[in-house]
Parts: structure tokens; sequence; C-alpha cells
């Protein structure tokens, strides 16, 4: 069973990827009803989004579309903001 959770992340990946965005919400989704543990279902949506989301980076400004004028005030919110929300703990009834 656990093979299927790795194929449809890895579809996962794919589709999300084409469109540049990471999956982080569908892993979170496919964890969720899986049953995997709410408190392992974080930090590998995070995981798995990183790795999608940086690989998209890599594509992106190797074909020129990356202007640090345009991206550095994303970083400078969505940095702080992430870790924000990382230090947050849901209960499992809030969670679900």
């Amino acid at each position: 069973m656990d093979w299927v959770l790795t194929i449809l992340f890895l579809v996962v990946a794919f589709v999300y990827s084409s469109v540049g965005l990471g999956g982080g919400s569908s892993y979170t989704a496919l964890m969720a009803i899986f049953g995997i543990s709410h408190h392992m279902i974080p930090t590998t949506s995070l995981s798995l989004n990183l790795i999608v989301t940086f690989i998209g980076i890599i594509n992106f400004w190797r074909r020129g579309y990356g202007k640090l004028s345009l991206i550095v005030p994303f970083l400078g919110t969505s940095i702080p903001m992430a870790y924000f929300a990382g230090t947050l703990d849901l209960p499992r009834e809030v969670f679900q």
C-alpha cells in the first residue's frame, strides 16, 4: 500500500510542477486520507514541496526568467510567515 502513496506523490509533483507550483496542499490531503499521523504530515509535505519547487526554480532561472528585484519582496515576506505557520501546533480535530 505504501507504493500507492509514492506513485500519487509522483503524479502530484509532476502535475503541480508543470504549472509552477509545489503541490504541498495535495501532499497534505493525500497523507490525511491515507491516515498518516498528523504530526508527520507538515514536515513531510513541506519537504516534498521544497524539493519540487527547488527543481522548478532551477529550470526557471536557467531559461532567464528570474529577476531578483521581483523575487526579493516575496522571499522577504513568505519566509517569516512560513516559519510562523510552522510553529503553530494544531490539535488533530482542528487539523482534520
